[in-house]
């Protein structure tokens, strides 16, 4: 089959990993890129390569030849992107969060749906590998059943956000940041909740919107807490079975521990040139994650992140914002 032709609308700072990313994918071809900014724009292109460059996104989809578009703008603008490729029937890929509030991303869906278009959400913690592993090791039964399960990830310092100074000024910032993944992370490892319960505040006064959100999930026969603070425990990610736990350390240890005994796999993320030494697994997670989805729209896979999937993880983060607000839990 031959490469897929794609256009990238949005060249800002996570905009231009997506660019580098591309360039390690086979099978699609980074034809185009558009930005408000032609500046911005023109600087991704000759640092990639990219043929043509847009400051409209309209004029680039009018004027090219596209397979799919990858919207990686600002979540505001996602909404009308999205729409604006299903009106032209091009297969669309979408930053996440799909967008700011719930509806929007439910119009978003059926946009697609009615225009029999491909809606996809470039949801990646899902693809760094340490979370693929716990996936797998959950899958194999090692722990047994599991029924305690523990989310945490830490904000860093600020000099992460002072690279997305936006960021600062939204009216809610870990929610929107980092919360798409953190809920999305337990429906892939453990299936959809029945109930949440969510509490936020702020410590640090630079940001406008919380920076503290801790989200409790209740299943049939598991609980788990999801948080996002700027101080975390040793590990990321926690889970207790039946018959043992599983521990994963940002410092690349996966620790089973059953009662066969200990076993401890050290993780590394595979290196590009182009990708932050900050964040590890992340920017290695983008290239994994658009292979997936670069093979689904070829018809050689089937995507795990749907719009349709994606949606659910919208709803939780609706019902955290509301259970929050009001200080009590939602069923699901």
């Amino acid at each position: 089959m031959p490469e897929l032709s794609l256009g990238l609308i949005g060249a800002g700072f996570w905009g231009e990993f997506q660019a580098a990313a591309w360039g390690e994918v086979s099978g699609a071809r980074l034809a185009a890129v558009c930005d408000r900014s032609p500046a911005r724009a023109a600087a991704v292109a000759r640092k990639f390569g990219i043929a043509k460059v847009y400051s409209d996104a309209r004029e680039m989809l009018r004027s090219e030849p596209l397979d799919f578009v990858d919207v990686a703008a600002g979540p505001e603008s996602h909404e009308d992107l999205v729409c604006l490729a299903a009106s032209r029937k091009l297969p669309v890929i979408c930053q996440k969060p799909m967008a700011l509030d719930y509806l929007s991303c439910v119009r978003m869906v059926k946009m697609c749906q009615e225009a029999g278009t491909t809606f996809l959400v470039h949801e990646n913690f899902r693809w760094q590998t340490p979370m693929r592993q716990v996936k797998q090791i959950l899958e194999s039964g090692r722990i047994g059943r599991p029924f305690r399960a523990h989310l945490q990830f830490s904000h860093g310092d600020l000099s992460f956000y002072d690279r997305q100074p936006y960021l600062f000024e939204q009216p809610h910032f870990a929610l929107f940041d980092m919360g798409p993944h953190l809920l999305d992370l337990p429906r892939f490892f453990f299936g959809e909740p029945q109930q949440l319960y969510a509490q936020e505040f702020k410590v640090h006064p630079r940001f406008a919107g919380e920076d503290i959100v801790s989200v409790v999930l209740r299943y049939d026969r598991l609980l788990c807490h999801c948080e996002l603070s700027w101080r975390t425990t040793g590990y990321e990610v926690f889970v207790e079975g039946d018959q043992g736990t599983i521990a994963w350390y940002p410092d690349g240890r996966l620790i089973v521990d059953t009662r066969d005994g200990e076993t401890t796999q050290r993780l590394t993320p595979e290196l590009y040139s182009w990708a932050h030494p900050d964040y590890g697994f992340a920017h290695a997670s983008i290239v994994a994650t658009n292979r997936h989805l670069c093979a689904a729209l070829r018809g050689e896979a089937v995507a795990e992140t749907t719009a349709t999937d994606n949606l659910k993880s919208m709803w939780l983060l609706h019902l955290a914002l509301d259970s929050a607000r009001h200080h009590e839990a939602r069923s699901v």
